[in-house]
């Protein structure tokens, strides 16, 4: 097929007869096809789309959250225990008010608090809330104040 005979069925389909224009039509139809394909492959392609990641409730801040993030203090049962990161990013608590003996819960790992001593602790973000667990074996939420 030649090049003027190719372009041709792309042109108006007015004033011919109907099977040539029927071809004109499907002509027309296929390269607008394909050029939707192209552009909708070139779009895939160039990366104009999103993959969101949610951030875990610990990690998310508000406008109106005005707390230091590096730092908290958590209270509840007559306790009182401060949790603070270091330059380094490794996290700290220590016992400000409370009977000795308590220890702090994270899952399967324990911290025992002595009051006034600084211990590490096993996190990699500030937690909502911290269990104790007294030297009676009662558990306590501590909340941040």
């Amino acid at each position: 097929m030649g090049r003027k005979l190719y372009e041709s069925l792309f042109e108006s389909a007015d004033g011919r007869d109907p099977g040539e224009a029927l071809v004109s039509e499907l002509a027309r139809a296929g390269r607008l096809l394909r050029a939707s394909e192209a552009l909708a492959s070139d779009e895939m392609n160039e990366g104009l789309w999103v993959e969101e990641e949610e951030a875990f409730d610990e990690q998310m801040r508000f406008a109106a959250d005005d707390r230091d993030e590096q730092q908290a203090v958590y209270t509840g049962g007559g306790f009182t225990v401060e949790v603070s990161q270091s330059e380094s990013g490794e996290w700290s608590a220590v016992q400000q008010q409370g009977p000795t003996g308590s220890s702090l819960r994270f899952g399967s790992d324990w911290v025992v608090l002595t009051p006034g001593q600084s211990v590490d602790l096993p996190i990699e973000v500030l937690p909502v809330q911290l269990v104790l667990v007294d030297l009676q074996g009662k558990e306590i939420v501590l909340k941040r104040a």
